[in-house]
């Protein structure tokens, strides 16, 4: 059948990069993409990440977890959804003959005979006696009797998890609330509105084996050797899942359960070249840009990975040259898959992907025609994309000096890559940091105990000690068991016991000073708050806002900002740049404090601390470093009752609210948890009895954040009920 002729996607224009589709081209595309980070050592960081995510999920929020998407796989793009899954506890699918008596929880047993290929149906084997667990309970509530036989029902069983989850979500701070949670196939879907993306979570049970069809991946015959014997050996270790979800024509889909290989698919990911990544990247660039408008639900990034796992075991020749030829394989696959509506999945080859699937023949000949003429020149459909670019970097530069210069695609390629190095040069250490505090942060979403802290500083320590990632991650970990050691003196009466508490943080406290360059600092200047050693406070505080350093700042890395500054410096430099670096490796995040830490805070962040209850708040609240650091300098002013220093320290800390709340240039989106800079300050002012002056930034941080988990509102009414005693 002939294709009719359609109008091209992208349509040309004299805005269009015009590019040679040849091997010097697809080798310097190659470049460009591995210069914007997208390469094989980024996947091995959020490797990394991941295992400290899901370390700090399960010994902390008792959950067992597993990143997925976009997030993992350097496809994201600003708005991309955050995916995981979770494993449900003490809950196990298993084969009939692996069943035994001395099985423990809930044990389920695989029935794959009478379902479609790829799905099951689950019967229970044994449940647990512990009905006060949601695993239990939601395994009972989820039992159907059809025809005298058991079944665990796939829909009863989703609808019980999505109304725990959006239980849990109310416990979430307003501005971090999801909407109304919904089915999304398997998944949970919480959509976050203001943070324009939303959060997939798939329920996924343990399978103790891998379904018997899927055995022939592990023996299977590979021309390129890809995955090699290795990958393959460590990947048939990893446990598949079933997912509650059924197939939609079947009359038993209510009860269904579709298998998923979510971790071994994850590592394949994660064992990708250079060339595979960048070749998954164009694919799901021109999915996005292209494929979309024609059948944006058809067409969707697992069917893209699937494809590139396919042509990775027949293409032999992964080289940045030969980049363009091996998209062209992929796509050619995809338009063959699309014409027949059979894609294979990667495990299990009976179950079709596609199947219920491009139904409609105008559509898929459409398709056809757009992937054909996507195929005469690969790398200028994917430049003239926009999807990807909003990330910005080199591709971006390329792209606009290609269009405006009108120079060739080569000569702005080289040009690109000679300046960029310097323009778009990310420090490596910096970025590690900054993914390690982004991760390592999750321990503060619920109260830790040291102990817990500590099995996960192990697992850290044994898996990824070498690591940049794992480094910083253990010494933000040991902040935080520096801190609870702290609190935990505060709480005990026996002498000798409480020495060891004191002697343990200030060591924790002191492991961790290499953390970053300013908040570290502010946790042993907590120490020294609370053993009174207030010369020492003095004269580090003296000399430290004396300093003129260039400090970027990163804020609460993943979530928040308290303040606008790319850089700060203690003495309040406006000049400071980038050259008045004292160490490129330098870098600062915000001081963060959890509702444990309420007994050894100074008394205004006490007040923060108190109303960290998971609903107006998170468990834990952030403030600037120097911000944090000017007020310890009051408060030390107070404790020592040095009254003439009062009124100037507070005028300090106003200067110091107000030079990091004005500055520009830092690149973490919207400063927030500013509120908590005026109560401290508004704190400050009602110390030294300037009432007008305190309801001034109280009203301003009620304006700024307008909840009931605001301190603001608690400081006024004791303000308010003072002025009426006094009366």
């Amino acid at each position: 059948m002939s294709i009719p002729a359609t109008e091209p996607i992208l349509l040309e224009s004299a805005n269009q990069c015009m590019i040679l589709d040849n091997s010097e081209c697809s080798s310097l595309m190659s470049t460009i993409l591995s210069s914007d980070h997208v390469t094989n050592e980024e996947l091995n960081l959020y490797r990394q990440w991941a295992f400290i995510c899901e370390s700090v999920v399960r010994h902390v929020h008792n959950m067992d977890t597993f990143v997925t998407g976009s997030t993992i796989d350097c496809s994201s793009s600003q708005g991309s959804d955050e995916d995981q899954m979770i494993q449900m506890k003490d809950t196990e699918a298993v084969l009939t003959e692996d069943c035994d008596d001395s099985m423990v929880g809930n044990v389920l047993i695989m029935k794959t005979t009478d379902s479609p290929p790829g799905f099951t149906l689950l019967s229970p084997y044994t449940l647990s006696q512990d009905l006060n667990r949601h695993e239990t309970l939601s395994c009972l509530e989820s039992c159907i009797n059809l025809k005298d036989v058991i079944y665990l029902s796939s829909e009863v069983y989703l609808n019980y998890v999505i109304n725990l989850i959006t239980g849990m979500d109310q416990y979430s701070p307003p501005s971090f609330h999801a909407g109304e949670s919904l089915r999304h196939g398997p998944c949970v879907m919480l959509n976050y509105s203001n943070f324009d993306k939303d959060s997939d979570m798939g329920i996924g049970l343990r399978c103790s084996s891998w379904p018997k069809e899927s055995l022939e991946w592990i023996s299977r015959k590979r021309d390129s050797n890809w995955p090699d014997e290795l990958l393959v050996n460590k990947i048939k270790t990893m446990p598949c899942h079933v997912l509650p979800v059924g197939y939609p024509p079947s009359d038993k889909c209510h009860l269904e359960w579709r298998f998923a290989f979510i971790l071994p698919e994850r590592e394949l990911i994660w064992n990708f070249s250079d060339v595979q990544i960048h070749c998954y990247v164009i694919l799901k660039t021109l999915k996005k840009e292209i494929l979309d408008q024609i059948a944006p639900d058809e067409i969707n990034s697992f069917h893209l990975k699937t494809i590139v796992f396919w042509l990775s075991e027949e293409i032999i020749d992964w080289d940045p040259s030969n980049l363009s030829n091996c998209v062209k394989r992929c796509l050619s696959f995809l338009n063959k898959c699309i014409q027949q509506r059979q894609l294979s999945h990667y495990f299990m080859r009976s179950r079709n992907l596609f199947a219920l699937k491009l139904e409609d023949e105008k559509v898929r000949l459409q398709l056809a025609s757009e992937i054909e003429r996507i195929q005469e020149n690969v790398l200028e459909s994917f430049l003239n994309c926009e999807w990807h670019f909003k990330n910005g970097g080199h591709l971006l530069s390329l792209r606009l000096l290609t269009r405006e210069s009108q120079m060739g695609f080569l000569e702005a390629g080289r040009s690109i890559l000679k300046t960029g190095r310097i323009m778009f040069r990310r420090n490596k250490y910096t970025h590690a940091r900054c993914l390690s505090m982004e991760v390592a942060v999750a321990i503060m979403f619920l109260q830790a105990s040291v102990e817990s802290l500590i099995q996960i500083a192990e697992e850290v320590d044994e898996e990824l000690r070498e690591t940049l990632m794992g480094i910083y991650a253990l010494k933000f970990i040991s902040i935080r068991i520096g801190m609870l050691c702290l609190v935990e003196a505060k709480h005990t009466a026996d002498k000798e016991k409480r020495q060891k508490h004191i002697s343990n943080a200030k060591w924790y406290l002191e492991t961790g000073l290499e953390h970053d360059v300013l908040a570290a600092t502010m946790y042993l200047l907590t120490y020294h708050y609370q053993a009174r050693n207030y010369d020492v406070m003095q004269t580090f505080l003296n000399e430290f806002f004396s300093r003129r350093l260039a400090v970027p700042y990163k804020g609460t890395p993943g979530l928040f900002t308290c303040g606008k500054r790319s850089f700060l410096s203690p003495d309040m430099d406006e000049s400071v740049t980038e050259k008045d670096m004292a160490n490129e490796n330098d870098i600062a995040f915000d001081v963060i404090f959890s509702c444990s830490d309420i007994s050894c805070v100074p008394p205004a962040l006490q007040y923060e601390c108190a109303l960290l209850d998971g609903r107006s708040n998170w468990y834990f609240c952030s403030v600037n470093p120097l911000v944090y650091a000017c007020y310890v300098k009051f408060q030390v002013a107070v404790c020592l009752r040095d009254t003439k220093q009062l009124p100037p320290a507070v005028e300090h800390l106003k200067l110091i609210v107000q030079y990091v709340e004005k500055g520009e240039g830092c690149s973490n989106g919207k400063a927030i948890e500013l509120h908590r800079h005026y109560n401290i300050l508004g704190y400050c002012y009602y110390v030294i009895n300037d009432v007008r002056n305190a309801i001034e930034w109280f009203v301003k941080s009620l304006e700024a954040c307008p909840t009931s988990g605001n301190a603001a509102a608690y400081h006024l009414c004791i303000i308010i009920s003072n002025s009426m005693t006094l009366g």
